[in-house]
């Protein structure tokens, strides 16, 4: 009646679009010398990011169809920047923001509904609870040292969040096929006077049984977000002229559409009590991305999980 699970995900951002447009980090970075500034540069630009979390899961099934869920994710985030303005701090000419933490716990409730001997259906309700920090600080080349950090370098959402999903799974022989759709809806502003998008995600999988131990899988995932609602008073705003110091402070930069393909290796033992328990790894990358920006672009990502049942 017990699932454990730890599971590990790394994603890259590298490089921008504005819309299904790649630019680059020139067309990006505002030179004050070489031209004027607009709504499209910026003086401070992102250019890799790296998120990390490690995620702690245990799950309790209180009947056949009923089972009690509570995640704790652990988050690390860097981002490297660059800079083409002097009259930044020459500290700040390149430089890298670091923040990690315990982001927002979730609980959940799934209901296992069986359509006949060879498939089901899963419904689980979850909720998220703002035990993610949202007031992390860093140096910047805003005045001052220990600045709010831009909404991409939060732990959490700073709010109650709805998280409903439905799986649909069926076995034939040696394959395994599904299909699901997973949903993260914010309630309210936070206490910094901002929401975050919404979050809509699709996807349809494959697994097969290549032997007993072995099982690759290819996956094709569809995601859509909205943008920021409200702004951060905290972050740096010029009112007069609507600028904004780097793509990630703009609330409006945020949001969009991609497809992601990933293909991945299951291993199990099937034998006696480890039937339910297995390793799992998987990577993948965008194939089509449409963003509001200029936003930074998702270039790879990798997962390993490891679940244990008994």
């Amino acid at each position: 009646r017990f699932h454990f699970s730890t599971s590990y995900i790394k994603v890259r951002f590298d490089g921008y679009m504005d819309g299904t447009d790649d630019l680059s980090f020139g067309e990006v970075l505002w030179s004050p010398e070489d031209e004027p500034r607009t709504d499209e540069n910026f003086p401070v630009v992102p250019t890799v990011i790296t998120q990390e979390a490690v995620q702690f899961k245990v799950a309790y099934d209180l009947t056949e169809q009923w089972s009690l869920s509570l995640s704790i994710p652990y988050i690390r985030q860097e981002t490297e920047h660059i800079t083409d303005n002097n009259n930044f701090d020459p500290d700040f000419k390149d430089f890298t923001i670091v923040s990690e933490g315990f982001g927002d716990i979730e609980i959940g409730a799934t209901w296992l509904h069986r359509l006949n001997q060879n498939s089901s259906i899963l419904v689980n309700l979850g909720f998220s609870l703002p035990t993610g920090s949202i007031d992390e600080t860093g140096d910047t080349p805003s005045p001052g040292r220990d600045n709010q950090l831009p909404y991409t370098m939060q732990l959490g959402s700073g709010t109650y969040d709805i998280k409903p999903s439905i799986v649909y799974s069926g076995t034939s022989g040696d394959w395994t096929c599904g299909a699901n759709l997973n949903m993260t809806l914010r309630t309210g502003k936070n206490d910094r006077d901002y929401r975050l998008g919404n979050v809509y995600q699709a996807g349809i999988w494959t697994r097969y049984a290549l032997t007993d131990w072995i099982q690759p899988s290819f996956r094709i995932d569809g995601v859509a977000w909205d943008e920021i609602s409200g702004k951060d008073p905290a972050l740096p705003y010029d009112p007069i002229n609507d600028r904004y110091p780097a793509a990630v402070v703009k609330p409006d930069n945020f949001g969009g559409t991609k497809l992601l393909a990933l293909v991945g290796l299951r291993l199990k033992d099937p034998r006696g009590r480890l039937e339910n328990t297995f390793l799992e790894f998987e990577a993948g990358a965008p194939f089509y991305q449409d963003l509001n920006g200029p936003q930074p672009s998702e270039d790879w990502r990798f997962s390993a999980s490891f679940v244990l049942s008994f």
